[in-house]
């Protein structure tokens, strides 16, 4: 079955150039003018991806994706000409899946959608996947995903954040996270442990703020919640 996108953008040359690249590649397209006509689309019918740009008239590119996110979880890639951090912070927050800067190809938009429906393909057929909010991983093939992304980790830090998110909401000493990822026969020392945390929060961008510490005993995952 052909993937349904739909593209929120108010840009009339934009909208229908990635409409034309997207139907040689066989998806489906809608197309929305604007952020309540998106919002409106987007809410009466099923998408596989939602294309949405940022700054549009009516509403913005944030806010429809916050009225979106409280009925559905569809997989939303902002198109931005912002480069703030804070604003790529925001998009993830309140549910972004992945954006992509202005200007860009839509070649590379192309690879880069074909990228995505191939890995949730191969999530379907992976039983280990697990999703904690923005991050997904997988047990069987050891990859991390932060939205869309995946995420260069190590196999200590793949395995430091699989204990984490599979302990959510519960404390966990650096004794036992020692005993579990380093082994008993571990001969190092603790701040071994603030280390790797630290190196792993820098991986995970805005999810870093799931690995909270607990002072004077050790680290809890708990996916925070945005309104």
């Amino acid at each position: 079955m052909k993937k349904q996108i739909l593209i929120v953008e108010d840009e009339e040359r934009l909208r229908k150039l990635l409409r034309d690249y997207l139907v040689k590649e066989e998806y489906t397209v809608d197309l929305a003018a604007h952020g309540e006509e998106g919002l409106a689309m987007a809410l009466a019918k099923e998408y596989d991806l939602i294309l949405l740009d940022v700054m549009m008239p009516f509403m913005d590119g944030f806010e429809v994706l916050k009225r979106l996110r409280k009925e559905k979880d569809t997989r939303v890639f902002f198109l931005t000409a912002k480069t703030m951090d804070e604003d790529f912070l925001t998009a993830y927050a309140i549910g972004a899946d992945d954006y992509i800067t202005k200007p860009f190809s839509p070649k590379i938009l192309v690879l880069k959608l074909r990228a995505l429906f191939q890995r949730l393909e191969q999530h379907a057929r992976d039983p280990q996947v697990q999703t904690f909010g923005q991050i997904s991983l997988s047990s069987l093939s050891q990859r991390v995903f932060l939205g869309e992304e995946e995420l260069s980790l190590s196999k200590k830090e793949f395995e430091l954040l699989e204990l984490l998110a599979t302990h959510e909401d519960i404390v966990l000493s650096r004794e036992t996270i020692i005993e579990k990822v380093w082994g008993y026969d571990y001969e190092g020392d603790l701040r071994t442990i603030d280390t790797s945390i630290k190196r792993l929060r820098e991986k995970l961008g805005p999810a870093a703020e799931y690995i909270e510490t607990v002072r004077g005993f050790g680290y809890r995952f708990k996916v925070k919640d945005h309104d």
